[in-house]
């Protein structure tokens, strides 16, 4: 259990997390969800960030320095994909 302002984040059940505000349940399920509506929703965050640094970090969504470096990537491996069929198929035809 884990309190913070008005809150009460419940994370015991390995299963669904309880977010708890005045008493009342107002969530319940994902514990990353609990904790990153906890952390929207409060008026200080920071605490709940620090409490919580290990799981938000894990979860975090990769980043990319430019907006295209995605699909450059998915080129890369278009290309590599077609480059081993290609072989694939030439080594079909010398048989």
């Amino acid at each position: 259990m884990y309190g913070h302002e008005n809150f009460v984040l419940d994370l015991s059940n390995t299963n669904k997390a309880m977010l708890y505000k005045d008493g009342r349940l107002v969530f319940m399920g994902d514990g990353y969800r609990a904790i990153t509506m906890l952390i929207t929703n409060s008026q200080d965050p920071g605490p709940v960030r620090e409490k919580f640094n290990a799981q938000l970090t894990l979860r975090e969504k990769p980043k990319f320095q430019k907006d295209n470096d995605i699909d450059t990537l998915r080129k890369e491996a278009w290309e590599a994909e077609r480059l081993r069929l290609e072989e694939q198929n030439k080594g079909k035809k010398r048989r």
